[in-house]
C-alpha cells in the first residue's frame, strides 16, 4: 500500500460541511460535522485513487498552497490505499448468501462457468457482475430433469 497526501477544501454549508479535492477532478463529499466531513473526504480520496490504480491510470501529483475558501479551510489529508480498496468481487461464502444457495452450489456454479471466478492474493473471488447476472436471469429451482431415452 502506498501513502498519499492531498489538500482538501473544507467549506461550511447548510447541511454541515462540503469537501472538495482541487487536484482530483470530481472528487468531493460532505459531512454534517467537521470530523465526519474529513472522514468522508479520506474515504473519497482512498476510493478515487484506488480506482485510478485499478484501471492503470496515472495518479495526479498533489499541489500545495491552495487558497482557503471564504469561511472555510484548506486541510492536508494523508491516507494509504491500493487497487484492492475498490471491491468488485466477493468470497464464495458471501456469494452463497447473496444468491440464497449453499456454498456447495456456489462451487458447482463456479465449476460450470455460471459464475466468473478469479484468484486474488491467494483467495478465490467471484465477480459481482456474474452474481448480478445470475440473480437477473430466470432459472428453474431444483435439479434439472434427466432425459431418458427409450430403446
Amino acid at each position: 500500500m502506498a501513502r498519499y497526501l492531498y489538500e482538501v477544501e473544507l467549506r461550511p454549508d447548510e447541511d454541515g460541511y462540503s469537501v472538495r479535492v482541487p487536484d482530483l477532478d470530481g472528487c468531493f463529499t460532505q459531512g454534517s460535522t467537521v470530523h465526519e466531513a474529513l472522514s468522508m473526504a479520506a474515504d473519497a480520496l482512498m476510493t478515487y485513487v484506488a480506482a485510478l490504480l485499478e484501471n492503470g491510470n496515472a495518479i495526479p501529483e498533489p499541489t500545495f498552497g491552495h487558497t482557503e475558501p471564504i469561511g472555510g479551510k484548506v486541510v492536508a489529508l494523508s491516507f494509504e490505499t491500493d487497487a484492492d480498496y475498490v471491491i468488485d468481487a466477493v468470497s464464495p461464502a458471501e456469494a452463497a448468501v447473496m444468491l440464497g444457495v449453499s456454498r456447495g452450489r456456489v462451487s458447482q456454479m463456479m465449476r460450470d462457468g455460471i459464475l466468473d471466478v478469479y484468484e486474488h492474493a491467494g483467495e478465490r473471488k467471484i465477480d459481482l457482475v456474474s452474481i448480478n447476472a445470475r440473480l437477473a436471469s430466470p432459472h428453474n429451482p431444483g435439479r434439472p430433469r434427466m432425459e431418458f431415452v427409450t430403446v
